[in-house]
């Protein structure tokens, strides 16, 4: 059996170690878990959580304790499909940019472990003083997994130039303590899929989180207003 496969569908490595014992021995708690897979515990909790948002396991009580199972395997498939028709979505939006008037549409493509270090290269670049900058479903802890040290130096490079940001994320979602010069909100978690928006200038970046990331970069001055716009109905809605 090619497990290998279960990678493109942006399960790590020791994600895919759990959802297969769940797969064979059912319902387990964490420290089953942990014991069958030989993994430690503090992981387990973290990439439990991880599968819990990606759909792939549940959570249930058994005689009032905590214990997790993968979910029927028709669900999987159906949540794979309908991530594929999102992207068909996205493939159709992004030809719809290509035909708005005389006005020029840039769209590049993205993927790596280094796609993270190179958008936080690239807003620098851009940014002004004083500008600001939008995100919608940031995953600030992976954001800290993925590049702990690029990131404090992005935000210290934000509070020099007083560049502020507004960040809608899920919500429990984590805040940054450091982050000095952003303003966070939050909103419920299935407004917010597994993917992040960024818009600054006539910039919007798209990053589908998984193994590996992608980042989908499109610059359009008609596009960056009309997500403007959308981002504050999300802001309104959104909560402290």
């Amino acid at each position: 059996m090619n497990i290998e496969i279960l990678k493109d569908f942006g399960l790590t490595k020791n994600e895919i170690s759990i959802f297969l014992i769940l797969i064979k021995k059912g319902a387990l708690s964490a420290t089953e878990i942990a014991k069958g897979t030989g993994l430690n515990r503090p992981y387990v909790y973290y990439a439990l959580e991880r599968l819990l948002e990606k759909g792939y396991i549940s959570e249930i009580k058994i005689k009032g304790k905590k214990n997790f199972r993968a979910v029927e395997l028709n669900q999987i498939v159906a949540l794979e499909e309908h991530k594929v028709d999102i992207l068909k979505t996205l493939k159709l939006e992004l030809e719809n940019l290509q035909k708005i008037g005389s006005e020029d549409v840039s769209v590049e493509v993205l993927k790596g472990k280094y796609v993270i270090k190179n958008i936080f290269k690239k807003v620098i670049s851009e940014i002004k003083p004083k500008d600001e900058i939008l995100y919608i479903g940031i995953d600030e802890e992976k954001m800290e997994i993925i590049e702990p040290i690029y990131l404090r130096k992005i935000l210290d490079y934000f509070k020099e130039n007083k560049i502020t940001e507004r960040m809608i994320i899920k919500k429990y979602g984590r805040v940054l303590e450091y982050a000095k010069t952003t303003e966070y909100k939050f909103i419920d978690n299935g407004l917010i899929g597994n993917t992040a928006k960024i818009i600054y200038q006539d910039v919007v970046i798209e990053l589908i989180y998984g193994e590996p990331v992608y980042a989908i970069v499109m610059r359009n001055k008609h596009l960056s207003e009309t997500e403007k716009k959308q981002f504050e109905v999300f802001w309104k809605l959104a909560k402290k």
